[in-house]
């Protein structure tokens, strides 16, 4: 009798409004599943409360027309119980749609659970979800964003909380801060690795301000990446390194602690939001992106990527990081210092649409004479709004940057 009650209720904006996000047609059994659904889509084209009579018309004429003549007299009398019903007290109500709400979610959580336990894939992502809805939240609060401008300039102060240490980079771009999604993008072997080796490890980068970083590496040993790291912060190339390894250690310790690289071939994003909830760092790179797993089936390459980059957008805001993210740039890009990224490889609006900032490193390959010389190309930007192409130079012994 429960649903027919609350079915009743339903038909309250009011009650609807205040409840929906804990509402859907599976709550609802002994028939009334249909009629929620007939419900719930009725609010959504109007601004008043229904009547019976209303929703009844609508289930019968729009949205089962071809109903038996044996269905239409179970749907009648469906109608009469709910109209005799008492009308429950809305808090009780609420109270009840809470209960029901979580035992459902706790189904589907021992369902995944066990479904893993029997050999499916583990993926832990959506049990992850189904317990962050579950959090109660009591007295139906919300999080308002302030409304005072000095608290929205003091909130937004550290949105770029870590500088760039490349001085054009950063006039123009200013930093990157929690809840960012950066992509880094270029044709291969033209530098990407060594430019964001350089934000992190190089003189005055990320971990010297006192970020704490984890790389996630899966395009080349990650014992190659700790050298770069180790030369780019130190100054010294790889034989400076072997012939004095006590200074290189001494200069290396003063960001060691900060910098964390990890081997994570074959690592899908659920792998990587437990590392990231785990260890907390301020900033987290994944070179590269596009070739990290991802739960579901896609027609199309664009549609993972997209998924991809969406579930790593939500990794930075849900753990209040910046995630770097390296890509690789298509055949479009050969040759070219000015880039854009409808060049990224596999996709032209799907990556793209979920960053913040992204960074194409451009480079003309056959000239000679300008082989070091590459171009930082900003083609989204949405901290400062700056678009344009920065040119810079790279060092590739020290995997460094310069201007």
């Amino acid at each position: 009798m429960i649903e027919k009650e609350l079915i009743k209720l339903l038909l309250s904006k009011e009650f609807y409004t205040k409840n929906k996000g804990k509402l859907s047609k599976e709550l609802f059994t002994n028939g009334t599943g249909d009629l929620y659904a007939t419900i719930a889509k009725a609010h959504q084209d109007s601004d008043n409360d229904l009547t019976l009579n209303e929703i009844s018309t609508l289930y019968t004429d729009v949205d089962n027309p071809a109903l038996t003549r044996v269905a239409k007299q179970n749907f009648q009398s469906l109608i009469e119980d709910i109209e005799s019903s008492s009308l429950p007290n809305a808090k009780i109500a609420h109270n009840i749609l809470e209960s029901l709400y979580k035992r459902r979610q706790a189904n589907k959580i021992a369902v995944l659970a066990t479904e893993i336990y029997n050999g499916k894939d583990a993926d832990f992502s959506e049990i992850q979800k189904c317990l962050e809805s579950s959090i109660d939240d009591e007295g139906d609060t919300y999080d308002y964003i302030t409304s005072d401008v000095g608290e929205l300039v003091e909130q937004l102060k550290d949105n770029t909380k870590f500088k760039f240490n490349l001085k054009p980079l950063q006039e123009r771009v200013h930093g990157v801060g929690e809840g960012n999604l950066v992509i880094l993008f270029a044709r291969p072997e033209s530098g990407k690795t060594a430019f964001w080796v350089n934000l992190i490890a190089g003189v005055d980068g990320f971990a010297s301000q006192g970020a704490k970083v984890c790389a996630l590496i899966n395009e080349e040993p990650a014992i190659r990446t700790q050298m770069r790291l180790v030369n780019a912060h130190t100054g010294m190339t790889f034989e400076e390194i072997k012939n004095d390894t006590a200074l290189a250690n001494r200069k290396w310790a003063e960001i060691k602690k900060n910098v964390h690289i990890l081997d994570t071939v074959d690592w899908d994003l659920a792998k990587v939001d437990e590392l990231v909830a785990k260890e907390k760092p301020d900033i987290i790179v994944i070179d590269q992106l596009d070739k990290v797993g991802v739960a579901g089936n896609f027609a199309r390459t664009d549609e993972k990527l997209r998924a991809i980059y969406t579930g790593a957008r939500e990794i930075a805001k849900r753990n209040n990081c910046c995630v770097i993210a390296i890509s690789q740039a298509s055949a479009d890009a050969q040759g070219k210092l000015d880039i854009t990224f409808d060049m990224m490889e596999n996709s032209k609006t799907g990556k793209a649409a979920e960053a913040d900032v992204i960074i194409g490193v451009g480079y003309r390959d056959k000239v000679d004479m300008d082989k070091n010389l590459r171009g930082l190309n900003i083609t989204k930007n949405k901290i400062t709004g700056w678009h344009g192409m920065i040119p810079c130079n790279i060092i590739p012994e020290l995997s460094r940057y310069a201007e």
